[in-house]
């Protein structure tokens, strides 16, 4: 299998060149002085891994203590809510676990109630809250969530994983969205529109706003597609194989608008404007990207290479993820 993070990228162009893939381009004059700010972190912790941010106010991870011996990982990790960079609610150690959270500050995760994992929301206050559920599932989990309050996770049947949404225009309902049996099902993000992108077995999905989901389109034989992110209607991610990999942006219908090649690795977030966020190599060095249209908008040359972006502003002035064990955010001035 090509490993994405050590490849050769003499061996990466002339894969992309062959397989006609739209190159990267020049790159433009980046128009912003990126500030660093790392997030706080809780007196009794020592690291912190942001999950899922509203993109201004609000994130969502855990922090803990990382363990530099065996077993590796963190210790005590806690559920954790930070506001403007702020840590202000970290959960119990033992639940409930968070996924994602909104402008409201509203999270989404599960929990163990009576020895089964329930879908819940959690308030800004602590204030844990169970999904409706069907007593044939085994379990479920919330696993994103919108600003309209929308949420959408998955749930266990026997051994398959079916898709479920919460809709806020309808509170105390579920539905079960059909997509092909899977036993494997990831949920990755969802738009304010409440269409929803993730990943099966048998490769990525989005749903559009009646609930019906398409297959993204993926080019070249044996490859897969992975979506990271949706905003309104746009999904950005990346497509790989055995001996290539790119960033890639789908429509709503599930088709290829474009792949990013020479050096792409994926794309991860998608800001107010259509600047899409991700990274790719340099050199030798895989380092976080802005591009529009394909092309390079910012090498963000500035910002710290072990920075991940995981949401871009509406306003795309501030950029939000993980930075060497902690939270984080680049903002433009």
């Amino acid at each position: 299998m090509f490993n994405r993070r050590n490849g050769s990228v003499i061996a990466v162009a002339a894969i992309t060149a062959a397989l006609g893939l739209v190159p990267v381009g020049t790159a433009q004059a980046a128009s912003c002085q990126w500030q660093k700010t790392a997030w706080e972190l809780p007196s009794t912790a020592t690291s912190g891994t942001l999950y899922a941010s509203d993109g201004g106010r609000y994130g969502v991870g855990i922090t803990g203590t990382l363990s530099t011996s065996w077993p590796y990982g963190y210790k005590e990790k806690r559920g954790t809510l930070w506001d403007n960079g702020k840590v202000v609610l970290q959960l119990p150690a033992d639940g409930p676990h968070v996924s994602d959270v909104n402008s409201a500050g509203l999270i989404a995760g599960d929990d163990i109630v009576n020895n089964k994992f329930t879908a819940v929301t959690v308030s800004p206050t602590g204030t844990t809250t169970a999904l409706p559920s069907n007593p044939a599932w085994g379990g479920a989990s919330a696993k994103v969530i919108n600003n309209a309050g929308d949420i959408a996770g998955t749930a266990s049947v026997g051994t398959k994983n079916i898709l479920v949404v919460w809709p806020a225009s309808a509170p105390g309902t579920y539905r079960e969205l059909s997509l092909p049996a899977t036993g494997l099902l990831f949920v990755t993000d969802i738009d304010e529109q409440g269409r929803i992108v993730g990943y099966t077995d048998a490769g990525g999905f989005v749903t559009d706003t009646n609930g019906q989901w398409h297959a993204l389109a993926a080019r070249g034989s044996g490859a897969a597609a992975t979506p990271s992110a949706i905003r309104d209607g746009r999904v950005v991610g990346d497509v790989t194989n055995s001996t290539s990999y790119a960033a890639a942006e789908w429509n709503d219908q599930g088709s290829l608008v474009r792949t990013i090649s020479n050096g792409a690795i994926e794309a991860t977030a998608i800001g107010g404007n259509g600047t899409v966020g991700g990274s790719a190599y340099v050199g030798s060095t895989a380092r976080p990207v802005l591009w529009r249209n394909g092309v390079v908008a910012d090498s963000l040359s500035a910002v710290s290479a072990n920075f991940s972006i995981d949401a871009i502003s509406t306003d795309e002035k501030t950029l939000i993820g993980n930075d060497t064990s902690r939270p984080a955010q680049y903002t433009c001035s």
